[in-house]
């Protein structure tokens, strides 16, 4: 009897009297200076399957950077650039207003994202949501407590989904984004 009334009070304390674990997660990825995660991302559609790993430096709700070994995607406040370090081309495109991107999904945009009936699973919260605009489902694995991230998969439609697994996080203070000089790039911008 002590052990049940220990275990829910350990969960009370986990669930009820913090903030939701959604809030955590949002606490976590809005720190001064920002997040840096390592992450792998896989992407199927249609049969075919991309994969990647690389850094995301997370610095705030309208500035983050994907880096790769072939490429870096920076989204700044409706600027998206791409720089392909393959075949060196700089591209500089806007986000349509409106828009919904995944990154929605880690600044907490809550007029772009309903939040589903959270859940305990043994690995953490596990947290559905929809993307409101684009009817596009997901779910976010955090850890209790702290709302680290661990996980995160984006199901498009039903031929397709984006998962994006979460390797390590830590404070972007520590690692600066860095340099890649592309004085030689060819640029092409489709901003309008």
């Amino acid at each position: 009897m002590k052990q049940t009334i220990f275990i829910l009070s350990l969960l009370a304390q986990a669930i009820g009297a913090q903030d939701s674990p959604y809030k955590q997660f949002q606490s976590y990825m809005d720190v001064l200076g920002g997040r840096l995660l390592e992450i792998d991302f896989y992407q199927e559609q249609l049969g075919d399957r991309f994969e990647s790993s690389g850094t995301l430096y997370y610095t705030g709700n309208d500035r983050y950077t994907f880096d790769d070994q072939n490429q870096r995607i920076t989204y700044n406040s409706g600027t998206i650039t791409t720089i392909n370090k393959t075949t060196k081309q700089v591209i500089y495109d806007s986000t349509i207003p409106g828009d919904v991107t995944v990154f929605d999904v880690l600044s907490g945009n809550e007029n772009a994202i309903q939040i589903g009936e959270v859940l305990m699973e043994k690995n953490g919260f596990r947290i559905p949501f929809i993307l409101k605009n684009w009817d596009i489902s997901g779910i976010l694995w955090t850890v209790p407590g702290t709302g680290q991230p661990r996980h995160i998969i984006l199901r498009p439609t039903e031929d397709s989904e984006i998962r994006i697994k979460v390797n390590s996080s830590e404070h972007v203070e520590k690692k600066n984004i860095p340099h890649l000089n592309i004085d030689a790039f060819e640029i092409i911008d489709l901003r309008e």
